[in-house]
């Protein structure tokens, strides 16, 4: 084997070389690794480290707190309250138009206020025909003539004087009552009434008891400008057995 210059063995010297180049072509391949990654755009991929783009986030979403929550549902129920009362004022209203136009059109509704006033009026007008007082005798018999018409009327306002001195003079005060009444006839201006009625007579000496009288008596009634008035009173016979 040819030795070396420097008298080493030759083998030895060429595999010296050889590790050399080896190791030279490691660096070299590692510092074009670096300068590639060095060299890397944006469109190779976001750095993992930078964290997430904030563009690329979602939509946002606004948290709504529990009081604004609360708040928000109360309102919306006072609204439905409001609207409800509203509603029903408005339906209560309508049903009352509704109820009075329609009794004004039910003839029969009519026809029972008629006879009901009829009764009330004709009730007052006959207690009044059987109540005086001799103390005054004048607004006594004012007072008949204010619930008759017609006839029966123009005979009360004909009371002479002398007429009226005897009902003073008998000292009596007397107070009707009627007890019961009922209509046996009705029409748009007339009725006719039967009463069953009691009259208390009081006299002027306080040591005389009050008596008291039953009568029954036939009522002829006319509307005169809205009011039932007594055309005609008559007295009806008691039957007896």
């Amino acid at each position: 084997m040819t030795g070396g210059p420097d008298g080493t063995d030759g083998s030895e010297s060429a595999g010296g070389s050889v590790d050399t180049a080896s190791t030279d072509a490691a660096e070299e391949s590692a510092e074009a690794s670096r300068e590639s990654a060095d060299e890397r755009t944006p469109a190779d991929g976001p750095d993992p480290a930078d964290g997430p783009d904030p563009a690329d986030a979602g939509p946002s979403v606004v948290v709504v707190g529990a009081d604004e929550s609360a708040g928000g549902s109360r309102r919306s129920l006072l609204g439905r309250w409001t609207w409800g009362l509203l509603a029903a004022s408005v339906v209560a209203v309508v049903a009352t138009y509704l109820s009075w136009s329609g009794a004004d059109d039910d003839p029969a509704l009519a026809r029972a206020e008629l006879r009901d006033l009829a009764i009330i009026e004709g009730t007052a007008a006959v207690e009044t025909m059987n109540s005086m007082d001799y103390r005054d005798v004048d607004a006594g018999l004012e007072a008949w003539r204010s619930v008759t018409t017609g006839v029966l009327r123009d005979q009360l306002a004909a009371i002479a004087a002398d007429e009226r001195q005897l009902l003073a003079d008998q000292g009596k005060v007397a107070t009707g009552r009627v007890v019961e009444a009922a209509l046996t006839d009705l029409t748009d201006r007339t009725a006719t009434m039967i009463a069953a009625v009691e009259v208390t007579v009081a006299d002027k000496d306080p040591a005389q008891e009050p008596t008291v009288k039953r009568n029954r008596y036939s009522a002829d009634l006319v509307l005169v400008d809205g009011e039932w008035k007594l055309e005609n009173l008559g007295q009806v016979p008691v039957a007896t057995s």
